[in-house]
């Protein structure tokens, strides 16, 4: 009752003081909530102008370099007025700017104040604007595509449209005016990579049997063992393929040279396995010439035997293909694959080798890295890529596969098929191991030791996982650059989507206000 009474009293009270100071308090307490009130709503229409502006500026800094700064002031006017539909925002005056690579686009209106007019202020000013150019000047983009038999059929067939289709993206974003702002290699790999044939005499081919690992599947490590002397004997062309560089050289990039032997590549041979070993699985030979005596019971020496090369025959059933790999018999066994492709800026060149790609062999992850690494090296084998030091240019790796590493077990005597690590005796991966799942774990680390060079080398690596539901996708996930260039996709006509992603991300244009 007390407290009505005086809330009464307070209302009806007549004094002039009280009155003039009570009138004199409200004013600023109006003002100060209206304020509050026009200030949010131009907060509002602030950062919708701004995501405007933003969105608006990347679509121009897309378009042809030969749009006419007419057209372009058009198209900032239209697309900021129809992604900024708001009635608070008055009298709006957009416009658009070119100077060089960098592209401006701002926006200067205002919006009407209520209680704020109170103190004279009839509008806020509304003044946003975004700036963009290209993140850098050049790309190098190397794609390190999974060739390996299981990606027949389907798999195959998206991958390719996937990956033109990021090709032509990629080539219709860059600027033809500058003649190396895109370079794109494509490195199909399996169990080995094909360098191409063409390469039988470089300078990175162990020519002269120099390396460590020339002559360890031939007996007692054959002084004679020339691997390219015996396709020769054998009147077999080499078809290309390499095996991998000795530890620690796998997993490195040092230029091949012949100061040092173990840096050299050598030409992937598949020896014609023994014809006593009833698993053998590449058996296309007699293991002695006619008349050879003391013949050795050691499976593992009769496929050593250097002399047959130079003078056994090749029988029929090397026209045939292996029953449980579709390899075709001989040393080429297994390099059925696409050559890669160097860094080049001619698009057609790119789409040619991602459409000619076939599928056949197990996975070695490493060996297509290693070379995805090589494409993009200033230094040899082929020296294409721009110098690590050069500021103006990115390098990424585009990293897609299928599988898990694998050397396959076999039940012959060499209990392994003859891969790009040779076989599993080799001990190229560590182990010797009998166990699938082991020799995965040792391919994997050298694998994962690759991806930490690479990236420490400053190449950037997006990774994709196509329909794997066996092991884990740790390894893949830790290659990748970031999580979010990691890609686990469940099907593979996903992949469209997945490429087109990937080229947005290469291609991002850095918003500078």
């Amino acid at each position: 009752m007390l407290f009505r009474d005086g809330l009464v009293r307070f209302c009806t009270n007549r004094d002039g003081n009280f009155a003039t100071i009570f009138a004199l308090s409200v004013v600023p307490v109006v003002m100060v909530g209206g304020m509050g009130i026009d200030y949010g709503t131009n907060i509002a229409v602030r950062q919708k102008a701004q995501n405007a502006v933003d969105a608006t500026v990347l679509t121009l800094a897309k378009l042809s370099t030969t749009t006419s700064d007419q057209d372009l002031q058009a198209k900032a006017e239209t697309q900021v007025k129809a992604l900024l539909s708001d009635r608070r925002l008055r009298n709006p005056v957009v416009t658009a700017k070119r100077d060089g690579d960098t592209i401006w686009v701002g926006i200067l209106g205002n919006t009407p104040t209520s209680l704020t007019s109170i103190a004279g202020f009839s509008q806020m000013p509304v003044d946003v604007s975004a700036v963009v150019r290209r993140g850098s000047g050049n790309l190098e983009v190397a794609l390190v595509l999974d060739n390996t038999g299981s990606m027949k059929g389907a798999k195959l067939a998206n991958l390719k449209s996937a990956a033109t289709s990021l090709v032509e993206s990629m080539f219709r974003e860059a600027d033809p005016a500058k003649p190396n702002a895109l370079k794109m290699a494509v490195v199909p790999f399996s169990m080995t990579v094909n360098v191409g044939s063409s390469y039988g005499n470089a300078g990175f081919m162990d020519v002269d049997a120099k390396s460590s690992i020339h002559k360890e599947i031939f007996a007692v490590k054959d002084a004679t063992a020339n691997r390219f002397s015996l396709f020769g004997k054998m009147k077999v062309a080499w078809a290309g393929c390499v095996e991998t560089r000795p530890t620690p050289y796998d997993v490195q990039e040092s230029p091949p040279t012949a100061a040092i032997p173990d840096t050299l590549y050598i030409p992937y041979f598949a020896p014609d396995e023994s014809d006593n070993d009833n698993s053998a699985i590449n058996d296309y030979m007699s293991d002695y010439p006619i008349g050879t005596r003391n013949q050795s019971s050691n499976n593992r020496t009769r496929q050593g035997q250097t002399a047959k090369y130079g003078s056994n025959r090749i029988t029929t059933s090397s026209y045939d293909t292996q029953s449980g790999t579709g390899y075709r018999y001989g040393p080429n066994a297994g390099c059925e694959i696409q050559p890669l492709t160097r860094l080049t800026t001619t698009k057609a060149t790119i789409t040619d080798a991602v459409t000619a790609m076939t599928v056949i062999g197990d996975t070695n992850i490493a060996t297509g890295l290693a070379w995805g690494w090589h494409v993009l090296s200033p230094n040899a084998p082929f020296a294409d890529g721009a110098p690590y030091t050069d500021a103006k240019t990115r390098k990424y790796v585009v990293l897609m596969t299928d599988g898990q590493n694998q050397s396959a077990p076999s039940s012959s005597d060499n209990q392994s098929y003859y891969s790009g690590i040779g076989f599993i005796w080799n001990n190229r991966i560590g182990t010797t191991s009998s166990d699938n799942g082991t020799r995965t774990r040792y391919m994997d680390a050298r694998t994962a030791q690759l991806c930490t060079n690479m990236k420490n080398a400053g190449i950037q690596i997006f990774t994709v996982r196509v329909e794997v539901n066996s092991g884990t996708s740790d390894m893949l996930r830790n290659c990748a650059t970031s999580p979010d260039m990691f890609y686990d996709v469940q099907n593979s006509s996903a992949l469209n989507d997945v490429f087109a992603s990937i080229g947005s991300q290469i291609n991002e244009l850095r918003i500078a206000r």
